[in-house]
């Protein structure tokens, strides 16, 4: 389906307000990146100001719709945060660039608290908030671990993995979704060797299987291999090093 002039705008003045902030964007620039004259895009927007809101507010709302439909009555903690880990690439990848400008503007993080988009984005805050809850009510997380440092940690994890990724965010999104779940929530799970009372009490070293130790074994002598062929290669660009230095020095006395 071919996109209107309304969303041409609004997807090119996002690049630009995301590359060079929204002080640093005038209506002209945006008029040049769609091609029309700058008093034709005050046809569709108002004002910069007012496709900056809309470009926000759709992003956030959009969110927000997704992380209720991927609910799943029943589910735990952990199966929340994945589902909404995986809406939100979902919903960045289909709105270019907002969560950036979100993030790059202070006026739009210090909204009134009765802004819509202060409201939107609370609503957003509660479902990270209410999954992890649900997790460390159930006994499925640590308790040990305060739940609004880890909310906030793995909600803004999610958004600077957008960030560093946002050219292959389509295509690698499984991908980052699983390493983002898998650093998270396998350092969070209750059961785990950090959360466990003996780890608490004892926390000596952790013994390792059979395979583990055939593992370790079989690939020790291919690591002190490369080790001691790195340690080779720097002697021997300190041999050369020295005898520039010493040619240097005999140029000079000569």
């Amino acid at each position: 389906m071919a996109s209107t002039r309304r969303e041409e705008i609004l997807f090119h003045a996002a690049k630009l307000f995301s590359e060079r902030g929204v002080a640093g964007t005038t209506v002209r620039d945006i008029a040049d990146e769609v091609g029309i004259l700058s008093g034709s895009l005050y046809h569709y927007f108002g004002s910069k100001d007012a496709i900056v809101f809309e470009i926000v507010i759709a992003f956030v709302d959009d969110l927000n719709e997704r992380y209720e439909a991927a609910q799943v009555p029943g589910e735990t903690g952990r199966e929340r945060l994945d589902h909404m880990v995986a809406v939100s690439f979902e919903a960045a990848a289909d709105h270019p660039f907002a969560t950036e400008i979100y993030q790059n503007e202070s006026a739009l993080s210090s909204q009134p608290e009765d802004s819509p988009i202060s409201a939107a984005v609370r609503r957003a805050h509660d479902y990270w908030a209410e999954a992890i809850a649900r997790g460390v009510e159930s006994g499925e997380f640590r308790t040990d671990i305060d739940q609004q440092h880890f909310h906030r940690m793995l909600r803004e994890s999610v958004w600077s993995t957008v960030r560093f990724n946002r050219a292959s965010l389509a295509r690698d999104a499984e991908r980052l979704r699983h390493d983002l779940i898998a650093v998270f929530l396998d350092g969070f799970a209750a059961g785990g060797p950090a959360g466990s009372a003996s780890a608490k009490a004892a926390p000596g070293p952790v013994r390792r299987t059979e395979v583990e130790e055939r593992a370790a074994a079989a690939v020790a002598p291919v690591v002190s291999a490369a080790a001691e062929s790195e340690y080779d290669d720097l002697r021997r660009d300190v041999r050369e090093l020295k005898e520039a230095i010493r040619e240097l020095r005999l140029l000079r006395e000569n």
